[in-house]
C-alpha cells in the first residue's frame, strides 16, 4: 500500500511539473507575433523589441516551439512583400509597407548575427533571414524613384531625397554583407550559400543603378577571391556567374 501511495504521489508530481512546463511554453509562445497570420512591419518590430528588452529567445528552426514562428518570419506572403510587389496598389502604399519592415528586419538580422558570433547554431536562420531582408530591400529600391516622383511638390522634398540616399547606402552595405557570407563555407551550408548567390543574382536589376564603380570593383575582387578558394565546382560556377554579372552589368533572364 505504501509503495502504491509513493508511486501515485510521484505520478501526481510528474503531471504537475509537466503541466507547469506546458503552461510556461504556451505563455512564451504567446509573446511571439502569431505564426498563423501574415506579419507586417509592426510584427517584426515587436519581435525585435521583445528579444532585446525582455530576453525573448530568437525563433529557431531546431526548436519545435518556435519553428513555425521563424518560418512565418521569412514567408513571402507576409504583408511587406505581398503588398510591396503588388503593382495594382499605389506606389506610396507599396513603398510604405516595405519601408516599415526593413529597419526591424535589419535589427533581427543583427541579433541572429550576434548570437552566431557567440557560437550559437543560428547560421541557417541568419542566412534565410538575410535573404528575406535582401528581397525586401531590392523591392524597396525598385520603388524609390517612382515614390520620390510623387513627392516633387512636397515642401520636405529634400528630406525625402536624403532619406532615400540612406536607404541606398544601407542597400549597398547589405549586398556587400551578403557576398561576404557566401565565403563563410564553414558556417553556412552549401544550400544556404547557393540561396544567397541566387537572390544576389535576382536582385541585380535593383542594385545595378546604385552601385558605384568602387562598389562594383570591391564585389568583383571579393568574389574572385572566393572563386579561387572554393573547391566545390557547383559553388565555383555559381560564384563565377554572379561575379561576371556584376562586372558586366548583366541581369538574370
Amino acid at each position: 500500500m505504501g509503495q502504491r501511495f509513493t508511486m501515485l504521489k510521484s505520478s501526481v508530481w510528474l503531471l504537475f511539473w509537466a503541466g507547469l512546463a506546458v503552461q510556461s511554453a504556451n505563455a512564451q509562445s504567446e509573446r511571439y507575433p502569431p505564426a498563423d497570420d501574415a506579419w507586417d512591419g509592426t510584427s517584426y518590430r515587436a519581435l525585435a523589441e521583445r528579444v532585446e528588452t525582455e530576453g525573448l529567445p530568437l525563433p529557431t528552426l531546431s526548436n519545435a516551439a518556435t519553428k513555425a514562428v521563424f518560418e512565418r518570419m521569412v514567408n513571402p506572403d507576409n504583408i511587406p512583400l505581398r503588398m510591396g510587389l503588388n503593382q495594382k496598389l499605389s506606389v506610396t502604399i507599396r513603398f510604405q509597407r516595405l519601408d516599415s519592415a526593413l529597419a526591424p528586419l535589419d535589427r533581427l538580422v543583427h541579433l541572429y548575427l550576434t548570437e552566431t558570433q557567440k557560437g550559437k547554431p543560428y547560421a541557417a536562420e541568419l542566412a534565410k533571414l538575410t535573404v528575406y531582408e535582401f528581397k525586401v530591400s531590392a523591392a524597396l529600391l525598385d520603388l524609390s524613384e517612382p515614390y520620390l516622383s510623387t513627392l516633387s511638390s512636397d515642401k520636405r522634398y529634400q528630406v525625402h531625397v536624403n532619406y532615400l540616399e540612406q536607404v541606398k547606402d544601407g542597400a549597398r552595405q547589405l549586398y556587400s554583407d551578403l557576398v561576404q557570407r557566401m565565403s563563410e563555407t564553414r558556417l553556412y551550408s552549401k544550400s544556404d550559400i547557393l540561396g544567397m548567390i541566387g537572390v544576389a543574382l535576382d536582385g541585380l536589376p535593383s542594385y545595378h543603378p546604385i552601385f558605384t564603380s568602387q562598389d562594383r570593383q570591391g564585389l568583383v575582387e571579393k568574389l574572385t577571391q572566393q572563386i579561387s578558394a572554393t573547391t566545390d565546382q557547383e559553388l565555383k560556377k555559381a560564384l563565377t556567374g554572379l561575379r561576371d554579372a556584376i562586372k558586366n552589368r548583366q541581369i538574370r533572364t
